[in-house]
Formats: structure tokens, C-alpha cells, sequence
């Protein structure tokens, strides 16, 4: 399958080391993928308050990786992978969308014919690479250190449009720490929020509700989370000092994309996985990882 990739706009600003990672481990695994040329944000933060914009900026996307010539479009964000995906809902819901937007589109002489299929990236490792390929890639396994996985809301619902994985039992990232030699067991707040889409009006409460997650993570012994959204990225992973001085609590543990983790442990360069730009901190995870105090 021939990929547009759309590496969204927070790759662009605090966090490149999820679109650097991605690609590594995409070219490693031989995946047919470039960039969508041209492209642009995909809506997600002004969908609420200017609907058809985000139906004109999501349809952009579509037409511009149709007039590429590409099979299906590869998002590395929770956010985009959901706006791009619920396109295809709205204009079969709002058939009268469809002209209005190829109205505007014709300006920049593109033309919207049908969205194409939108693959997360999880869904891409899971499924076109497969669990087996990637066990048979990994050079230096994680030997059962414990990393807790945090999916993210946006890939989990609406249930109206198709998501990558299972919203209740979501497994496909545990199963892929897995053969990279890593537990990856579940846990009871492993769908909480990260609170991320509150930041803006309620800073506090968001912080304080991630601080809470990292903190029952760290006293369930996990010793590393792992995720694939940039958004609880930054709230989960770069944002630990910020909410540790907060809350007056010591809330240290490596977060990482999942992508990260699996370039490790097949071998790639820290530079190519991004490695530098994490602020949690990742060595200690090839050394059996420092773990919290288990209560499980």
C-alpha cells in the first residue's frame, strides 16, 4: 500500500521526535510511504466552533493525497487520525457538504472524490508489519521490564466512526511491547484521560489529573509508559516536572512513543528515533528500568 503521510502540526512545533521515530521505524520495516505535499492542519482544534472549515481543512487532506496518487493516508496523531477519519461519516450524514466543499477546493484546482482509507499508525505496526515481523527484528529486547500503555481518547471513540482498536479492551499496543520482551499488563485506569483537551481553560485540573495517572502508574510498578498520541504525550511524559512541582511530588518515569520503543529494541540510532528531545529520560529502560512500589 502506497501511504501520504501527515505528520499534523504539533511534529512541527514540540514534538518531533514522534514524527522522527515514525519514520524511522516505517523506512526500517520497508513501509511505502512519503509526504503528502502541501498539507496543512487537519481541523481538529476549531471543528467545535467553525464545522464546515473543518470539513473544507479534513477534505483538503483527502483530495490533496488523491491527487498524489496515494492508497490511503498515515497519521501519527490521535486528533488527526479521528478528524480525517470522521470525514467520511459527515459527508455521508451531510450530502450537500460534499459540493460545498469541492466548491472551495476547485480554487486551489483540487477535487474531492471519496476520502481514502485513514491508518493510524498503531494499526499500521500492528497490521501491515505484523507482531511476528517485529519479534524477529528485535536485537536488544526490553527483558520483562513493565510498561503501562496509554491509548489516548481520540482513537478509542467516537464509536460512530470505525477506530484502530477495541474501545473497551483496547490490546494491540500491549501486544506489540510484548514481543519486544516488555509486560505490558493492563491496568484499571487504563482508559482514563490525560486531560489534555482541558488544558487550555482548567491548566490545574488537567495537570493535576495526569499527575494522578503517573502517580498510580508509578505505584503499580510500572516502569515505563509507552503511547502514540503527541497531545497525551506532552501531558504525560513532557510535562512530569511541570506537574511535579505542582503537586509537590516526584513524578519521574520514562514516557515514550511507541515507536521509540520499538526502534530500541531493534537497534536504531537514538538520534533517528528522537531520543534527544525526550525530557523523561529512556537509558534506564535497556537496564531493567527503575520500578515504582507495586501494590497490584
Amino acid at each position: 500500500m502506497n501511504y501520504g503521510f501527515f505528520t499534523g502540526c504539533t511534529s512541527q512545533a514540540d514534538s518531533y521526535e514522534n514524527e522522527l521515530s515514525a519514520r524511522a521505524v516505517l523506512k526500517y520495516f520497508s513501509l511505502n510511504f512519503a509526504d503528502i505535499k502541501d498539507q496543512s492542519c487537519c481541523g481538529t482544534p476549531i471543528k467545535s466552533t467553525r464545522f464546515k472549515m473543518w470539513v473544507y481543512l479534513a477534505a483538503r487532506i483527502h483530495a490533496l493525497a488523491g491527487k498524489q496518487n496515494f492508497d490511503a493516508i498515515a497519521t501519527i496523531c490521535n486528533g488527526c487520525d479521528r478528524s480525517l477519519s470522521e470525514l467520511s461519516y459527515e459527508l455521508e450524514a451531510n450530502p450537500d457538504l460534499k459540493e460545498l466543499v469541492n466548491d472551495a477546493l476547485s480554487k486551489e484546482h483540487l477535487q474531492l472524490e471519496q476520502p481514502l482509507p485513514v491508518r493510524n499508525i498503531l494499526t499500521i505496526l500492528y497490521e501491515d508489519v505484523g507482531l511476528e515481523q517485529i519479534r524477529k527484528s528485535v536485537k536488544q529486547p526490553f527483558n520483562g521490564i513493565k510498561i503501562a500503555t496509554h491509548y489516548g481518547c481520540h482513537i478509542l471513540r467516537p464509536k460512530t466512526v470505525e477506530r484502530p482498536v477495541d474501545a473497551e479492551k483496547p490490546r494491540k499496543m500491549q501486544e506489540i511491547l510484548e514481543v519486544l520482551g516488555a509486560q505490558s499488563p493492563d491496568y484499571p485506569e487504563l482508559l482514563d484521560c490525560c486531560a489534555a483537551t482541558i488544558i487550555g481553560i482548567e491548566p490545574e485540573k488537567a495537570m493535576a489529573t495526569s499527575g494522578d495517572k503517573i502517580e498510580i502508574l508509578k505505584k503499580r510498578g510500572y516502569q515505563g509508559i509507552s503511547n502514540i498520541c503527541p497531545f497525551c504525550h506532552k501531558q504525560l511524559g513532557a510535562s512530569q516536572d511541570v506537574i511535579g512541582k505542582l503537586l509537590g511530588k516526584k513524578l519521574q518515569i520514562p514516557a515514550l512513543y511507541l515507536a521509540q520503543y520499538i526502534g530500541l529494541a531493534i537497534g536504531l540510532d537514538e538520534e533517528s528515533l528522537g531520543l534527544h528531545l525526550n525530557l523523561t529520560g529512556w537509558e534506564e529502560l535497556l537496564n531493567g528500568g527503575t520500578a515504582g512500589t507495586s501494590f497490584e
